[in-house]
């Protein structure tokens, strides 16, 4: 049975972006609205086909560095299914533990691009959302498992911590797990804490570390959220805080990474940009690089990914990285 670096689990969708200049911005207050008018035709200037979703997205990542993956995600048999396997395998991402659904429809996103580079997605949930009871566990051999969001399904993130351990790995030794929750996931607030023991890397942004540390709308001064999230069990915490770059906490230190962002790429669309963060750092870790330079390597293949269209034209490759490592950016250590 084939030994795999890292597996990827996670949702797949076909993104379809529209750009156009009729989608119209209403501010008010502190939020913006995407408007379009009652009854118009809106012409589109620009429409772009994409395969998308945490379990793809993240595997790419990992295959445009050289490492051996696959994916597990539920396709269906039509038109998006067949899009997204066709990718994933031109990609060299291994296909053979995806999900069939014969009968369902694969997940569709609809994107609608603004003018100032903003987007508000439509999202169309098909019958492809994974259970535990469809994955082939007895077949996965890897040494890292990469969790993103799996629409609030945890039955398979505690599937993977399930001792005695019947999932092989490198010596034996359970594989290990980094997880991107979503929000249906984060919600379950009593499960996550009882599930975050056995997991090696959580990777969330500053808004749901607040939500799941104190309570929904709750704000945190960030050296307070720090401290807070230093005392979480996973070995690696990693909170992500838009243009405010990154921080990263290994469990024993006295101290956070903070890494800031490449300012001078500009933003193109921002559909993966997590994604592309999440896997990057996981790809740098696997690859044993120091833990600053994961977080540039992560910080990188995020600034790539937002400036092109779509989540996976802007992934870098593994030639890319010294180039990627030798720019100017923002890393400091903050002593707790």
């Amino acid at each position: 049975m084939k030994m795999f670096d890292v597996i990827s689990i996670g949702s797949a969708t076909l993104d379809v972006f529209i750009r156009s200049k009729g989608l119209e911005i209403e501010r008010e207050g502190g939020s913006k609205d995407i408007c379009v008018r009652y009854g118009a035709k809106i012409p589109v200037d620009e429409i772009y086909f994409e395969s998308g979703g945490g379990g793809t997205n993240s595997a790419v990542t990992f295959a445009r560095q050289g490492l051996k993956v696959a994916s597990v995600v539920k396709l269906a048999p039509d038109f998006a299914g067949k899009k997204i396997k066709e990718d994933l395998a031109k990609e060299g991402v291994a296909t053979d533990f995806c999900v069939p659904d014969e009968k369902g429809n694969t997940d569709y996103s609809t994107i609608l691009w603004a003018p100032d580079g903003g987007r508000t997605i439509l999202i169309y949930r098909g019958e492809t959302k994974l259970e535990e009871t469809e994955i082939p566990w007895e077949k996965l051999e890897t040494k890292w498992f990469y969790v993103s969001s799996v629409e609030g399904n945890l039955k398979i993130v505690e599937r993977l911590l399930v001792p005695p351990h019947s999932l092989g790995s490198a010596q034996g030794q359970a594989p290990k797990v980094a997880w991107n929750p979503g929000g249906g996931e984060l919600k379950q607030k009593e499960k996550v804490a009882a599930i975050l023991p056995g997991i090696t890397l959580l990777n969330i942004n500053k808004e749901e570390m607040e939500e799941l540390l104190g309570g929904e709308g709750e704000e945190w001064e960030m050296k307070e959220l720090l401290s807070k999230a230093g005392e979480l069990p996973c070995r690696f915490v990693v909170i992500t805080d838009d243009r405010n770059g990154s921080y990263l906490h290994q469990k024993g230190d006295s101290f956070w990474w903070h890494c800031g962002i490449f300012d001078d790429v500009p933003r193109v669309e921002t559909t993966g940009a997590g994604d592309s963060f999440g896997s990057g750092l996981v790809a740098g870790i696997i690859k044993e690089f120091s833990l600053s330079d994961c977080l540039k390597i992560a910080s990188a293949n995020a600034t790539s990914v937002v400036s092109q269209v779509g989540a996976k034209k802007g992934i870098i490759k593994a030639a890319d990285i010294n180039n990627w490592l030798n720019k100017e950016i923002l890393m400091e250590r903050l002593e707790l």
